[in-house]
């Protein structure tokens, strides 16, 4: 029998918030100012060339992290983006740290953090984002939802990279086995925490097949695998 977990760790981006609509502080407008036309496609390019990259030189505090986006968006300005070697892993990191849009809470956000507090368990969010995870989360009005904020800018490492995730456990002092973990993506979120050892569920609302063996649809179905009867009753629009 599944010993039920004690700590629950949720991904930030397309699982709890996302963007807010029509705002202009995007990746892409990031990248303009510094003369490059980048598209979706190269946004997508670039974010899968980061994962895994340990960069705790520069996560010895905010200021280091800043000065080296800074310097990294200054070299994209100065060379273009290079779409090989290492430098191409840095400018995702980058831009998340000097422009990350607003964000909102994705709906049923607020009633599943909220359901999970109600049980008992700690709330951590383990998310490949700069040093302003905190105050992102607070304004999208979850943050009193969230006990542990764990960023790859402040660990040095970005998922799938075990590090991040072995920060997260020792930051909220459980074992992997005391754990689950939710996301939308199957590399960072389920199969990066399952090599540390630690449970996970993807969130999949609109995947044509079954990618996982614990996979579901919206966050309160998450919220109903893991907590059973004790998970609140659906809200319209959740």
């Amino acid at each position: 029998m599944r010993v039920r977990p004690r700590l629950v760790i949720f991904d930030a981006f397309n699982t709890l918030i996302t963007s807010r609509r029509n705002s202009k502080q995007t990746f892409l407008a990031g990248l303009a100012e510094r003369g490059i036309r980048a598209s979706e496609e190269t946004l997508t390019h670039l974010q899968e060339a980061s994962e895994g990259l340990d960069h705790s030189e520069w996560s010895r505090s905010r200021r280091t992290y800043s000065a080296w986006a800074a310097e990294t968006l200054s070299s994209v300005a100065r060379a273009g983006i290079v779409m090989d070697g290492d430098f191409a892993a840095h400018v995702v990191p980058a831009l998340e740290q000097l422009h990350q849009a607003p964000m909102v809470a994705l709906p049923g956000a607020a009633d599943c953090l909220a359901a999970f507090r109600r049980a008992g368990f700690t709330v951590a969010l383990c998310s490949n984002w700069g040093w302003d995870l905190a105050a992102d989360i607070a304004g999208a009005g979850l943050a009193e939802h969230v006990d542990v904020f764990v960023t790859s800018g402040q660990a040095g490492y970005r998922k799938p990279h075990p590090r991040i995730y072995q920060a997260t456990l020792e930051r909220t002092r459980f074992g992997a086995d005391d754990a689950v973990f939710i996301g939308d993506s199957l590399r960072t979120d389920v199969l990066g925490p399952q090599r540390v050892g630690i449970r996970s569920v993807l969130l999949a609302p609109n995947a044509g097949r079954q990618l996982h063996r614990e996979q579901v649809r919206s966050l309160l179905a998450a919220t109903h695998l893991i907590l059973g009867n004790l998970a609140p009753e659906p809200r319209e629009g959740c």
